[in-house]
């Protein structure tokens, strides 16, 4: 990549009819395809040589089926939810009165005052974010400067298929919404790696040994952020 570097997960992503669907490869004979809490994210699992083309046709041969698992999602949604790497009790309480996200770390999350479970969960992924915002807002000048690196702007955003990128021309680098769940180390992983990015366009062996530099067990935290929640 030439105006942005993007670290991905070690999954693949296909995109099929404008969604991008998780693939894992894996040494399996059936095909699995998993409607992901709590957003209806795609998630396929397939043999290893499984050909693409095969798999995308499969996955809109499911359509009826995802959309059946996504209105029961809807209806049903997780009892529980990730912060910063611990997961919580959750409660959606569609009422009337002010829409707010209640949090306490021994009872969890309620969300109340919503007219809906999924306004419930606009809400609380919005809560989510500003809780990243204030991790990155500390996190990102303190790594900055251990690593010499320029000011930057940076965003978040809800991604499907990276945790993170770096667009040098501009110095703006954008962080998955997701990350909110994931613990701070993971999160820092992510931060270093994309701020090595405004000095090493590439994956090459500059890059690793500038984060290994500070990052010496960067690979258990890149295999950690692989791992799913749970």
């Amino acid at each position: 990549m030439v105006a942005s570097s993007v670290m991905k997960s070690e999954s693949e992503f296909l995109e099929v009819d404008g969604e991008v669907v998780e693939v894992r490869r894996k040494p399996i004979r059936h095909w699995h395809l998993r409607v992901m809490p709590p957003d209806g994210r795609l998630r396929v699992s397939i043999p290893l040589h499984a050909d693409g083309d095969a798999v995308s046709a499969w996955i809109r041969g499911k359509s009826a089926w995802v959309q059946k698992q996504r209105s029961r999602l809807r209806r049903e949604p997780p009892d529980r939810v990730w912060l910063f790497g611990v997961p919580y009790p959750l409660k959606i309480s569609p009422d009337t009165g002010e829409a707010v996200v209640l949090f306490g770390e021994g009872e969890g999350f309620l969300v109340r005052g919503v007219r809906s479970l999924d306004e419930g969960w606009r809400l609380l992924r919005a809560w989510q974010g500003e809780r990243l915002a204030r991790c990155l807002a500390e996190m990102l000048p303190h790594w900055q400067e251990r690593m010499h690196a320029p000011s930057v702007r940076w965003r978040i955003r809800p991604c499907k298929s990276i945790w993170g990128s770096c667009t040098r021309a501009t110095g703006r680098l954008t962080f998955n919404l997701y990350l909110a769940e994931r613990s701070p180390d993971l999160i820092e992983y992510v931060v270093v790696h994309e701020l090595a990015h405004l000095f090493h366009a590439h994956h090459g062996p500059a890059f690793w040994a500038m984060v290994a530099r500070y990052l010496p067990d960067w690979q258990q935290r890149r295999s950690a952020l692989r791992r799913p929640l749970g």
